[in-house]
């Protein structure tokens, strides 16, 4: 058996709550478990294991399985030891992301309004301010794997987060400089079998805010359509083309969900970084769901983006702003027919194309990361 204690800290916001989550933030070990199994089973499982034991018989021997008739147990526990923390219940703008602003753009779930000066909409939760804590990892199997353990929480601790929102910035993780020596993020991906279907970026940043800043502006200028930010650059004159990076596949995707004749046989690009999106017009909201189960007439579940946004700072305390494109989680096709799944709008079906997931990692602004 092997036990050893990594030091870790958050460095962005954390949406996250325990048994009162309106009242009281904490970090749960259930839900760093559950971000080391997410990112085990997406890179691929262990290199070492990948000739004797498939990823699934992997993952059951490492977190266990309630599979078949009889359940195992897993041979790796996680517990928590809360350091030092400041937290509150908070909303989006309480936390300095003010409407309309790029950071905004990544915390919108969590924006209050305010009408006769009471909050609508969303009244709060509890969030970490900042938060350190020692994460305590005991295996329990043979002591041969113990390095690609090491490995699985060196991923976690740089790429990984936790809480609400934690794909578009928010609870952001490092490790502390009392963590020792943690494998390299470049070292430890070569551990997994699947590292080749991460794909890594970056956009400069010098510090925390200034990361979430630079990464909503980045995905807002590839999805925004409203024409006053398309042509911000011409000080408002219409008469110019858009500039944002996005803005042909964002208007062909408004154009679909409003019904626009043009648009209705074409296919959607939205989609592909996330569903379910509802899309409000005068009449009605517009539901984009996926496996849709036309009996109950509603979507079987939701897909979340393959697009992580992740402030990231390195052992040498340098900051960067990482665009993750996650390739194993990306928009599945049809077995049938070799083409993307559809996307079903009001339980109608509609064509969806990858090409804006594509044309994001292509973007010339983003750089390699290491």
């Amino acid at each position: 058996m092997r036990t050893q204690t990594f030091h870790l800290e958050l460095i962005t916001p954390c949406f996250c709550g325990g048994a009162e989550p309106d009242k009281q933030a904490e970090i749960r070990a259930p839900s760093i478990r559950g971000q080391l199994r997410w990112w085990f089973r997406t890179l691929g499982g262990f290199k070492s294991l990948q000739e004797k034991m498939s990823v699934r018989d992997q993952e059951a021997m490492i977190f266990g399985s309630a599979a078949g008739d009889q359940g195992c147990g897993g041979h790796l526990l996680v517990r928590v030891i809360p350091g030092r923390i400041v937290s509150g219940v908070k909303d989006g703008q309480e936390l300095g992301h003010k409407l309309f602003s790029t950071s905004a753009y990544l915390t919108f779930p969590v924006q209050s309004r305010e009408k006769n000066g009471q909050k609508t909409n969303y009244a709060g939760r509890g969030v970490l301010l900042s938060c350190s804590f020692a994460l305590v990892v005991q295996w329990r199997g043979e002591l041969s794997l113990w390095p690609d353990v090491e490995s699985l929480v060196s991923v976690f601790g740089n790429l990984g987060a936790l809480g609400f929102r934690e794909r578009r910035a928010m609870g952001a993780l490092a490790f502390t400089g009392s963590s020792g020596d943690v494998p390299s993020l470049s070292a430890a991906l070569e551990t997994f079998s699947g590292s080749r279907h991460l794909s890594i970026r970056q956009l400069e940043a010098t510090g925390d805010k200034d990361a979430i800043s630079n990464l909503g502006s980045w995905l807002r200028q590839w999805r925004a359509h409203g024409r006053t930010q398309d042509h911000a650059a011409n000080r408002g004159d219409t008469s110019k083309p858009p500039f944002n990076a996005g803005f042909r596949f964002a208007k062909r995707d408004h154009d679909i969900g409003y019904g626009v004749a043009e648009a209705r046989t074409k296919s959607a690009f939205r989609p592909a970084l996330g569903l379910p999106i509802i899309q409000r017009t005068q009449t009605q909201p517009n539901c984009w769901d996926w496996e849709w189960d036309e009996e109950k007439r509603k979507s079987k579940g939701r897909f979340a983006s393959p697009v992580l946004l992740r402030p990231h700072r390195d052992a040498e305390g340098q900051w960067h702003a990482l665009v993750i494109f996650v390739d194993a989680h990306k928009w599945p096709n049809d077995p049938a027919t070799g083409q993307p799944k559809q996307v079903f709008l009001n339980g109608r079906p509609r064509a969806v194309s990858l090409d804006l997931y594509e044309a994001m990692k292509s973007d010339p602004r983003l750089r390699p990361f290491p």
